[in-house]
């Protein structure tokens, strides 16, 4: 599958993305990661070493997204510095198209009754 990143990264060319078993077990990885991160944030009552942990689980995350984006572009060193000049939501954002493209996801925004905000 091609994945076009001009608008995230500035380049022009698509990429050739294979759905082959090593990428989409690495989306899979992604996306455990990134629902294990949103758990431990939400733990209001972290103790101090708690709260340690899940700073240092952030910082695995952003390491694991960039390196996700990378390894699944095959980006170049160049390339994959744009990636380390984006910020963590952009990166993210990006990461999350990739995966849903290559599990064939429709993303969609959440309305108020799948956050839970309906009032």
């Amino acid at each position: 599958m091609k994945i076009n990143v001009k608008a995230e990264l500035g380049i022009a060319k698509s990429f050739e993305v294979k759905e082959s078993n090593k990428n989409i077990r690495k989306t899979w990885a992604l996306q455990k990661r990134m629902a294990k991160t949103s758990i431990d944030q939400a733990n209001e009552d972290a103790t101090p070493e708690e709260f340690e942990e899940m700073i240092d689980g952030v910082m695995e995350l952003q390491d694991t997204v960039i390196n996700y984006v990378v390894e699944i572009l095959s980006l170049t060193d160049a390339q994959a510095e744009k990636v380390e000049d984006m910020s963590f939501d952009d990166t993210v954002a990006l990461a999350t198209r990739i995966s849903s493209e290559l599990l064939h996801i429709e993303q969609q925004p959440a309305t108020e009754e799948d956050t839970g905000l309906e009032v």
